[in-house]
This record gives structure tokens, C-alpha cells and sequence, in this order.
């Protein structure tokens, strides 16, 4: 036998007229010749015959080739096998993320093909099988191959944080969003940093994702954007969300003292009228200052006024308020410093008159002890008559006044108040006058035998009832005369 390298070789020898030649290449010609053997020796080779194989399945391709394009793709090229004696009719390429997931992805004549749409950094394999009428060969080896890193994938979800999360941060939600946002895939390449669009600026930011946009206008509306950034490049921009930041937060009030006492100090602020304080929802915090230097709360709500009592008298105290609205908390005002007044003495009771002898009296009153140091005089005034104004008859230190020249049958009313004499301001603060002493001089030859007793004292006592016991007489005396009718009314009725 002849093989296409035109190598002879012997295939049989032997008694048999016939034989079966093995291990041949499919579609190739061999040239068969043969000679006979006998005692005397060989004979001559007979003509060639030339014989061809039938057609078989190709051989094993050689492992595809992979790289990879600028533009992200994969491209798989690969050579022809041997055609074993017929034309390949197709190649068929398989492709998957690991051997198990292996899936047909091409059916062709070509010795390339591109693939598109793959995730990036990822793991891949592939293997090539060609195909002709006889069959198809065996699968190329097994080819593993890892795509390229890409720019990130756009972050998925954006938003501003809420107000609970904001109080953690120092800035003003009125010039202050808050950002938060999740980090998207990275595609095989670690995320650097971020830019933050807000339509006319771009913000660069690190590798986080919370983020704080400062030196924002009040109540104004922004578009946002942000994109993420690797090794590779920028990848595509987020969605676009709207944010808006707050209002500013309100000044804080002037701060007044409406009215002050000894013990209290009443202060507003702001406008206290009915119809702006319905539409206010301004919250307010007034604060004191303690004697350590540190400002207390003492009220915080909708009011414009508020009565600071406990006080000590003629004391400065210090407050400073705050308003505060949806928009946020606002400053402190300015340090206000107001004074207690005071406290003016205590209404004195009805002074006590006794008749002297001739046309005299004496009027005694219960003294008030000295306040704070203060020294303490008084006033005594009296009502002659049918005179509409007091009169005062003495002012001083003691306690008792004797008052001369007075006239018989007529009415004579009596009261005093007591009076602080500041020492440190030389200010006098008087007090509320007594209820009234009524008094009416009477002649010892008018008083009847059986005050004869009485005759004998000196100092005859002739005191009329003051205003509240003559008031208390009056209604007793009209509840008396209504029992009395109602009896007489039943009376009558019954008969």
C-alpha cells in the first residue's frame, strides 16, 4: 500500500486472497498493489489500484482564541480542523459561566464571533465543535476567560434624610441637605469617589455614602443627581431626585418687661394679638439665668407672655429667649436683664380711737416692723363730716397721734397706711390705707346714770362701729325683717 506521502508499506501477507486494511485517514486515496509467493520466489506486483476512504466527522478543533474589543465585547476566533475528507458545514461555539451552564451561543460557518451584553469581571468558558455531512468531531478543550473591569454601575437609590437625622448634624436644614445613598456594583474595579450634580455644580466627593451640601439658599428647590467613579472611569448618572431646603428659622423676639413686682416680673414678646397668634406656630423658650452663670428653661410654648413669680424683691435677673418653627430652632436673643420692685408694707388694720378729756382723742394703730432695713412711717389721714377728701393730720414714726379741738356730734372717720422709706434710693413706698375708724365726740353731761362707772374714767371710750361692722349690722338687720314678714306671710295664708 501507498499512503499519500507516497510511503509503502506492507499490509498483509499471508495464504488468503483477500484482507481488511485498518487505521485509515477518512477520504483519502491509497494505491493498493500485490505480488505472489511461492517455492521459486516472489512474482511481479500487479497493476495499482487506487482505492479512496469514505468521508468521516472532522477532527478535534483546536482551543478557540478570546479577546477582548474596546468596547467591551468578546471576540472568539478560531482555526479550521482537518476536513476528513469532507467540508465542515458549520462550527458550533458554546459558551457559559462555568462547564454545567455551558449553552450553544453560535451556529455558523464563520471561524469568529462577537459577544455582547457580558457582566463584567466575570468568569466565563467556552468550547468549539465542527460539524460536516459525516457528523459532528470532538469538542475543542475547555477555554476559561475573565472579562474586563468597567466603570460602576449608577447608584439605584438617592434620597435626603429626614429631619430625625438631620439633628444629628451641626449645619441649618435651611443652607443643608443631607445625602444618603447605596453604593452601586463596582464592576471589578473599586469605587474612588463621587460627583454630586446639582444642575449648574458639580461636587466631588470620596469614597461614602452620606454626604452633606452646604451653603444652600433657604427654601429653594434643587435637582440632583451622582454618579460613581473607578479605575476605568465614571459611570452613567443616578435618576434625578428634587429636594428643597427649609425656611430660615425665626429671629428670636425683643424681649420686655410688661409689669414688675416684688415678687414677680411679667414679660412679653412679639406680636400678642389674637389674629397673629392664631396663625403662628412659632414655638418660644425663655430661659433665666441661674446663679451659676447657666441659663434654665423656665417656659417653652405658643404664648407671648409669661409671669416669672418666686422672685426676690428689688433683685435683677437675666433672660434670653429663643423662637423656634417648622424651619428649625433659631438663635438665643441678646441677654435682658430686669428688677424686681420693692414690696410696699402691709395694710394696717383699723386704727383704735379713744376720747380724751375736753375736745380730744387718741387714735392708736399696730406697727409694721422695718423691711430689709427700711425704716417704716406713717400716714394718718381723717374724714370730717359731710367732706368728700381726707385730710392728713400726721405723718411720722409712731404709732398714736392725739388730735385736739374736735367738735360734739360729729362725724369724725380715722385711717392710716404705712410707708417703706427706701434707704438706698430715698424712693417712699406706701401701702394701702386701713379700713376707716368712725369716731363722734360725745359731752360727759349726755351720758346716762348707769355709765356712771364709765364717767369715772378719764379716758371715756366712745367709739363708733367701723365700715365692715356697720355693713355686717345692716345685712343682719335686713335677714331679721325677711324672717319676720315670711312668719306674718304664713300667717295670714294659714287663716
Amino acid at each position: 500500500m501507498t499512503e499519500p506521502e507516497d510511503v509503502a508499506s506492507e499490509v498483509y501477507h499471508g495464504p488468503d486472497l483477500e484482507c481488511t486494511v485498518g487505521n485509515l485517514l477518512p477520504g483519502t486515496v491509497y494505491r493498493f498493489r500485490v505480488r505472489a509467493l511461492n517455492d521459486g520466489g516472489y512474482g511481479p506486483y500487479s497493476d495499482v489500484s487506487e482505492i479512496t476512504t469514505a468521508a468521516g466527522p472532522p477532527g478535534q478543533c483546536r482551543a478557540p482564541c478570546v479577546s477582548f474589543t474596546p468596547d467591551g465585547c468578546v471576540l472568539v476566533s478560531w482555526e479550521s480542523p482537518e476536513s476528513s475528507g469532507a467540508d465542515i458545514s458549520e462550527y458550533r461555539l458554546e459558551w457559559g459561566e462555568d462547564e454545567e451552564s455551558l449553552e450553544a451561543i453560535y451556529h455558523g460557518t464563520d471561524t469568529g464571533f462577537a459577544i455582547r451584553d457580558l457582566l463584567p469581571a466575570a468568569q466565563y468558558c467556552c468550547r468549539l465543535q465542527a460539524v460536516n455531512q459525516a457528523g459532528a468531531g470532538p469538542y475543542s478543550e475547555l477555554v476559561l476567560c475573565q472579562t474586563p473591569a468597567s466603570a460602576p454601575d449608577p447608584v439605584s437609590t438617592l434620597c435626603v434624610l429626614e429631619e430625625e437625622t438631620l439633628s444629628a448634624h451641626p449645619d441649618s436644614p435651611s443652607v443643608c441637605l443631607v445625602l444618603n445613598w447605596e453604593e452601586p456594583c463596582n464592576n471589578g474595579s473599586e469605587i474612588l469617589a463621587y460627583n454630586i450634580d446639582l444642575g449648574d455644580t458639580c461636587i466631588p466627593v470620596g469614597n461614602t455614602t452620606t454626604h452633606v451640601l452646604r451653603d444652600l439658599l433657604p427654601e429653594t428647590t434643587y435637582r440632583i443627581r451622582i454618579q460613581a467613579i473607578n479605575e476605568i472611569g465614571a459611570g452613567p448618572f443616578s435618576q434625578f431626585i428634587k429636594a428643597k431646603t427649609r425656611p430660615l428659622p425665626p429671629l428670636p423676639p425683643r424681649l420686655e418687661c410688661a409689669a414688675a413686682g416684688p415678687q414677680s416680673l411679667k414679660l412679653k414678646w412679639g406680636d400678642s394679638s389674637a389674629k397673629t397668634h392664631a396663625a403662628d406656630d412659632t414655638v418660644y423658650t425663655l430661659q433665666l439665668e441661674d446663679r451659676n452663670k447657666r441659663f434654665i428653661p423656665i417656659y417653652r410654648g405658643p404664648s407671648h407672655t409669661y409671669k416669672v413669680q418666686r422672685l426676690t424683691e428689688f433683685t435683677c435677673y437675666s433672660f434670653r429667649i429663643q423662637a423656634a418653627s417648622e424651619a428649625g430652632e433659631g438663635p438665643f436673643s441678646e441677654t435682658y436683664t430686669f428688677s424686681t420692685t420693692k414690696s410696699v408694707p402691709p395694710t394696717i388694720k383699723a386704727p383704735r380711737v379713744t376720747q380724751l378729756e375736753g375736745n380730744s382723742c387718741e387714735i392708736l394703730w399696730e406697727t409694721v416692723p422695718p423691711m430689709k432695713g427700711d425704716p417704716i412711717h406713717y400716714v394718718l389721714q381723717v374724714l370730717v363730716g359731710r367732706e368728700s377728701e381726707y385730710k392728713q393730720v400726721y405723718k411720722g414714726e409712731e404709732a398714736t397721734f392725739h388730735i385736739s379741738g374736735l367738735q360734739t356730734n360729729t362725724d369724725y372717720r380715722f385711717r392710716v397706711c404705712a410707708c417703706r422709706r427706701c434707704v438706698d434710693t430715698s424712693q417712699e413706698l406706701c401701702g394701702a390705707f386701713s379700713p376707716s375708724a368712725a369716731f363722734v365726740l360725745q359731752r360727759s353731761e349726755a351720758l346716762l346714770p348707769g355709765d356712771v362707772g364709765s364717767l369715772d374714767d378719764p379716758k371715756m371710750k366712745s367709739m363708733m362701729p367701723t365700715d365692715e361692722q356697720f355693713a355686717a349690722i345692716i345685712v343682719v338687720g335686713f335677714a331679721t325683717l325677711s324672717i319676720l314678714f315670711a312668719f306674718i306671710l304664713q300667717y295670714f295664708l294659714m287663716k
